[in-house]
């Protein structure tokens, strides 16, 4: 099972990569106008980007912890 949370959460990690990539790219496009593009693209960056990073990042994290505490590593 922790071989499932790791492949899901590596999954959403590069969702969410991608998506940050992409919203980083359409901010920088104009360097003038960076903090009005930049708030423009906060409701697509936090639910498309930040959460799947965080999740995934979380869900890894977990299970290689799970797989760890399984074999009786530390």
């Amino acid at each position: 099972m922790h071989i499932v949370l790791i492949i899901f959460g590596v999954l959403l990690l590069l969702f969410g990569g991608g998506c940050t990539l992409i919203v980083l790219g359409e901010v920088s496009y104009d360097p003038s106008h960076f903090l009005s593009n930049f708030l423009d693209m906060m409701p697509f960056w936090i639910p498309l980007g930040l959460l799947p990073l965080i999740v995934g990042w979380l869900l890894v994290r977990w299970g290689v912890k799970w797989g760890r505490s399984k074999r009786g590593e530390k």
